[in-house]
């Protein structure tokens, strides 16, 4: 004896595939309604899948560039705090210098050669600057430290007044150590390499170079000014017109020092500027790519949301009918 009808089975397998159909569907919505995204790429290009590749290369290509972008942002603000830092640290010191030699006043001169001797290690320190284990002024040797220690390049200093016969000796010696390639400067304290350092990528085959290492002109100069401000009176102590001489030149190399660092700050700041102008770009290509994106593959979230609920209801009732075709037994028709 049958247990059902003919037509109760076939009513019993349709209402089956029309409930597989809702989860089906009310899986997809669900997740249109999350991501606010068609979940159909070949529906929604009418099955041109070139379009959504292309476009999502170039978000891709954005998004690269932008973190790229970053990147080189961090090293530059790096190298410009860096450089600003060693520029605010001598400050006026050039100036007080100057004056505190044409008073005369031997226990001024003294502190103003000590706080010299400070500044100088920490501008050294400071033109030593890391991002992560990269050196920044270090040249094309980002991987090397940047200076000897301060008391090499104060020892050397005072050794070289020390020794000259005359203040002019003196001041033809130190112009060979920190301008003479090859010279005690490069041999003894910068310890990067010769090269420039690594471009900054700006993500789109744009580059920034920045042709900045610690063996640069305008650091030797600051920090020639304050080892020989901070020596020159212990170099020769029996010498009075000729330490005299020596500090005012520590003077004047401090301050053409000081104009440098003023105009690498500037130049630094050019660079970020062009960063900056770069990031722009790249945020409004991507805003133009996400609007063509969300156009082209966009769901209404409200509206997904609104198919959701009429979907839950419909899988409920399909629940609910199959539930009663099931029971159609022999038994529960004979009740």
């Amino acid at each position: 004896m049958q247990l059902t009808t003919t037509s109760d089975l076939l009513a019993f397998t349709r209402r089956n595939r029309t409930t597989a159909q809702i989860r089906d569907r009310l899986q997809i919505v669900s997740q249109e309604a999350v991501t606010g995204l068609k979940a159909n790429i070949n529906e929604a290009t009418g099955g041109e899948n070139g379009r959504a590749h292309l476009l999502q290369k170039a978000q891709s290509d954005i998004e690269q560039a932008t973190s790229i972008n970053a990147l080189s942002q961090t090293r530059l603000d790096g190298i410009s705090r860096s450089v600003e830092g060693a520029r605010t640290i001598i400050d006026d010191l050039d100036t007080r210098a100057f004056v505190t030699l044409q008073l005369g006043q031997e226990t001024a001169i003294n502190a103003i050669a000590t706080e010299s001797e400070s500044s100088l290690r920490v501008v050294m320190n400071a033109l030593s600057n890391r991002v992560g284990d990269r050196n920044l002024f270090s040249g094309d040797e980002t991987n090397q430290p940047t200076y000897a220690a301060a008391d090499t390049l104060l020892s050397d200093v005072k050794n070289i007044m020390a020794l000259a016969p005359t203040v002019a000796d003196a001041e033809i010696a130190l112009d060979d150590y920190f301008n003479t390639p090859g010279g005690g400067f490069e041999t003894n304290i910068y310890l990067g390499g010769d090269g420039n350092p690594p471009a900054l990528p700006l993500g789109n085959g744009e580059t920034v170079r920045l042709d900045l290492t610690g063996n640069n002109q305008e650091f030797k100069d600051t920090l020639r000014g304050l080892a020989v401000i901070a020596t020159a009176v212990e170099a020769r102590p029996s010498d009075d017109a000729g330490t005299q001489q020596l500090f005012e030149s520590g003077t004047q190399s401090l301050t053409k020092g000081k104009t440098g660092l003023l105009k690498i700050e500037t130049e630094l700041g050019v660079h970020s500027s062009t960063i900056e102008k770069v990031n722009q770009r790249n945020a409004s290509e991507a805003l133009g790519l996400a609007t063509a994106f969300q156009n082209l593959f966009g769901r209404d979230q409200f509206e997904a949301a609104a198919e959701l609920q009429q979907l839950q209801v419909q899988l409920e009732a399909s629940y609910t009918i199959t539930s009663r075709l099931s029971n159609l037994t022999l038994t529960n028709f004979l009740r």
